[in-house]
């Protein structure tokens, strides 16, 4: 009877906690049994499933002229709570997942004539993950049997009654978003590269920078804000995104999981090499190449480029672990090292050190080769590297990486825009061949050049651009930057990575209007 009495008095409290601004529901106490934890957690599972319930559910088959014979199985989610942020997420949803369908409620329950096959299911459907008084909601919704799920997230502190946003749900885990959100995009650009490496990736992709456009989107698709927040176990967190496909949906799924309790620490390998004055190492995720004054490097002052004393610089846009590193150079007639990269599996990634300084003090990785693939060591050879292949082949990367570097402007960017800021109206053209053209200063300063596509960055792809005014004997520019157009509202947002902003100056983001006059 005392186990009884005690999950009674549980179960009534947890209730009281099915509005907002209550507290936790309280775990066991220490020594008081196995029944009595089994009947607390049931208690606080209870209360769980009162907090969230169907707003609106439709279980029918119908006939309609334009759908056919369809089946619908639709459970739409409400959160039980009298809170404003509640009710603004109550009817989001209602917009998202209930309006299309409301009609069908009273369309007739259509038979399905013996022999025929089953008609195809319209499904919608949502589960709920919890953390305390913090919940994920995840809404699944497919249009068919054989189609993919497509995933929806929103996450809601039932304690302060407010509408959460996914960083703050993992605050609440104890665990850092931007070590996480880190984590999800390496592994999303790992996923995508591998499956580009094994067979995906075609010539044709890169025109028109359709490639790039991928790997950009795979890391926009895995922002934090843009992730479903799963916990099958409660000490088993997963993080549900996508990444870019050459499957018949453009999209693959990608799960990833984050561990609640911290791993003990591994070593970790250094990976390092040095060639005529410029150094790289590797360590983890962190990767950084160091330039020194040396007789090589000092060539690069005949067109402008000074190093004068040691400096080192982050590398930038590179999201794979590697296993091994080398140093080597075009040989070109003039000094051009290129630093090749090996991933664990097997493919080739690379920064041309001098190309990304011709346009500012950035370095950014390459997109890797993909059919440099199959890799197990790197080798200098002379003043070149070449790549060891499992097969026992021997593959020269100087004109690999010489012919990648060649690669369209990404067609989501390219086009012209307007920015008007405190100096009056600026404007670029971009085209998809590099050439630029900007007008700044409230226009009174015109600069031609040209645009090269160095790599992608989370902020969006990465182009070096290099323009001089178009006055005789007046001003150039060089600047490093990341460009990432919103499709919705066409706004292309623009954050500086080297050099100075040549739009408003002092100013590391701005966003410019799509212009089509």
């Amino acid at each position: 009877m005392k186990h009884k009495c005690f999950a009674a008095v549980v179960l009534a409290a947890a209730l009281l906690l099915t509005g907002c601004g209550g507290a936790a529901a309280p775990a066991a106490p220490a020594g008081s049994g196995a029944a009595s934890q089994s009947a607390s957690a049931a208690a606080v599972q209870t209360a769980q499933k009162e907090r969230i319930t169907d707003q609106w559910s439709l279980e029918k088959t119908v006939r309609g002229e334009m759908i056919g014979v369809m089946k619908l199985s639709i459970h739409v989610p409400q959160l039980v709570c009298d809170s404003p942020d509640a009710a603004a997420l109550n009817e989001e949803l209602a917009a998202m997942y209930v309006a299309e369908y409301k009609d069908y409620e009273d369309y007739p329950d259509a038979e399905v004539p013996q022999g025929e096959e089953s008609p195809p299911t319209e499904s919608i459907n949502w589960d709920a993950y919890w953390y305390g008084d913090c919940v994920s909601l995840v809404i699944r919704r497919r249009d068919y049997d054989d189609a993919p799920w497509y995933y929806s997230g929103w996450c809601f502190d039932f304690a302060t009654g407010k509408r959460i946003t996914t960083a703050e749900m993992l605050q609440h885990m104890g665990l850092d978003p931007d070590e996480v959100q880190a984590q999800v995009q390496r592994q999303a650009m790992q996923t995508f590269d591998r499956e580009m490496a094994q067979g995906a990736y075609y010539e044709g992709l890169r025109s028109g920078g359709n490639l790039s456009e991928m790997r950009m989107r795979t890391l926009e698709y895995n922002e934090l804000e843009n992730l479903c927040l799963l916990l099958p176990e409660q000490d088993q967190l997963v993080l549900r995104g996508k990444y870019c496909s050459e499957t018949d949906w453009g999209w693959q799924q990608l799960d990833v999981e984050i561990p609640l309790t911290p791993a003990a620490p591994a070593d970790i390998p250094v990976l390092t090499d040095t060639y005529d004055g410029v150094q790289v190492q590797l360590k983890g995720t962190q990767g950084t190449i160091t330039l020194s004054p040396a007789p090589r490097i000092n060539q690069w002052e005949d067109i402008g480029i000074r190093v004068e004393q040691t400096r080192t610089y982050p590398i930038l846009g590179a999201y794979n672990e590697y296993v091994d590193v080398c140093i080597g150079d075009q040989d070109d007639g003039f000094f051009r090292p290129v630093v090749y990269l090996l991933t664990k599996d097997g493919v080739v990634e690379y920064v041309d050190v001098l190309r990304c300084l011709m346009f500012g003090d950035a370095m950014i990785c390459q997109d890797p080769i993909y059919f440099a693939n199959n890799g197990t060591a790197l080798e200098l050879c002379g003043s070149e590297v070449n790549l060891h292949r499992k097969d026992g082949s021997v593959l020269e990367l100087a004109p690999l990486s010489a012919e990648w570097s060649v690669q369209e402007i990404p067609y989501s960017v390219t086009g012209s825009y307007n920015y008007t800021g405190e100096n009056g109206w600026n404007w670029m053209d971009l085209g998809s061949d590099g050439s630029v053209q900007l007008g700044v200063q409230d226009n009174s300063r015109i600069y031609r050049g040209d645009a090269a596509y160095l790599g992608v960055v989370p902020e969006g792809v990465v182009l070096g651009i290099s323009a001089d005014e178009t006055e005789a004997g007046q001003s150039s520019i060089e600047f490093v930057a990341a460009f990432k157009l919103d499709l919705y509202y066409e706004n292309l947002t623009m954050t500086m990575i080297a050099g100075q902003n040549p739009f408003a100056e002092g100013e590391t983001q701005l966003q410019m209007t799509r212009s089509y006059g």
